[in-house]
């Protein structure tokens, strides 16, 4: 049903339609779609693709999406409640004594990384097809996430004294909670919660572990990152490159990504995403291309790459974030790979615009 009403966002919004008017209609013939005929996955297969009254051709991409958000919400609900495999406590689905429904807890995170998921699918398809995401996608999905943060702020659903719990190896060693947590000692001690990390630590007073003050100033910083980090890493491009190579709406995806997740795991999934556009998208479509002939197109939308940065980012975050807490946690460390990206990113511009302003051979004459 989700997956449905996805489709809808994905066929209207590009054309800045409104999603809640009309009704689900065909677009050859704008007939009303039965409702019999309007159910998920079932509508399609009892009408083999095609609109009943016409007979139109109906894209193969409302049954593809409805099928892959059944099983991402099929997958994520195994993740979270069925394996809890992050160690959320309170979040495994354990029926005892004849109790056979998922703990509040459990409901509550699985609900709130379904909507990033969902929004995530959305602004995906639409990159694919049409190569914007529309705003209205990020920008209600960071709304959620601000104030889903807000409600279960880190380390939530640990208790607030799980803050930073240090060894006792670490105690006799000198280190305090208070201690900078970019130290060696403090690597892997974070606990991760609904949101993943907080913003900085050792936390501030007027900011306590728990509190929907963090919860709220986490999803705000970690929106802000994501959008910063895109404009900043495509005026550098763009500024070698001498032309535009990337579109603001991959920002507005890290704005959402950063409003669930904070702004470390956001900042972190555009590298991630950079990889899988590149691996899982671009070099199979070239080489299909290759084969049939095609000319090969430099150009790829970034969306479905960025989204699934986003996500295998924030479900290996437990073993991630230890191995990038000294660079996330220490800001002299932060400033020079900061600075070593901005050169590179700079530096790639200028070779690629070097070499695509080459001159032409002239063809040879007799």
């Amino acid at each position: 049903m989700v997956g449905s009403f996805l489709n809808v966002l994905v066929a209207r919004l590009p054309y800045e339609k409104s999603v809640l008017w009309p009704g689900s209609r065909c677009f050859s013939c704008f007939r009303p779609i039965r409702p019999l005929d309007n159910l998920p996955i079932v509508g399609y297969l009892r009408l083999r693709g095609r609109c009943r009254f016409c007979k139109a051709e109906f894209s193969a991409r409302y049954l593809w999406v409805e099928v892959g958000t059944g099983l991402a919400f099929l997958g994520l609900f195994l993740w979270d409640v069925v394996f809890n495999v992050h160690g959320l406590p309170g979040a495994r689905y354990e029926p005892v004594g004849g109790n056979t429904a998922p703990s509040a807890v459990g409901l509550a995170v699985f609900g709130y990384h379904a909507v990033l998921v969902s929004c995530l699918i959305a602004a995906a398809v639409i990159d694919a097809g049409h190569r914007i995401i529309p705003p209205a996608i990020p920008f209600t999905g960071a709304l959620v996430g601000i104030v889903g943060g807000a409600l279960m702020p880190w380390p939530w659903p640990h208790p607030a004294a799980e803050a930073v719990a240090p060894t006792a190896a670490a105690v006799a060693a000198g280190f305090t909670p208070a201690a900078p947590w970019s130290l060696s000692e403090c690597w892997g001690r974070i606990p991760v919660g609904v949101q993943p990390w907080p913003f900085w630590g050792p936390l501030p007073a007027w900011l306590p572990a728990g509190s929907w003050k963090l919860g709220l100033v986490n999803g705000f910083l970690g929106a802000l990152a994501g959008s910063l980090v895109v404009r900043w890493i495509k005026w550098l491009f763009e500024t070698g490159f001498g032309r535009e190579a990337l579109g603001l709406g991959d920002a507005d995806l890290l704005f959402l990504a950063g409003a669930f997740l904070g702004w470390q795991p956001a900042v972190l999934s555009l590298f991630a995403g950079a990889f899988a556009a590149l691996l899982v998208f671009k070099l199979p479509a070239g080489v299909v291309g290759l084969f049939r002939g095609r000319e090969f197109e430099r150009e790829l939308p970034f969306g479905p790459g960025l989204a699934v940065g986003v996500v295998a980012t924030w479900l290996a975050w437990p073993w991630v974030g230890p191995r990038v807490q000294f660079v996330f946690l220490d800001l002299r460390m932060l400033a020079v790979v900061v600075g070593l990206v901005s050169v590179g990113m700079l530096a790639a511009g200028l070779l690629l615009r070097r070499k695509d302003d080459a001159p032409t051979p002239e063809p040879a004459t007799r």
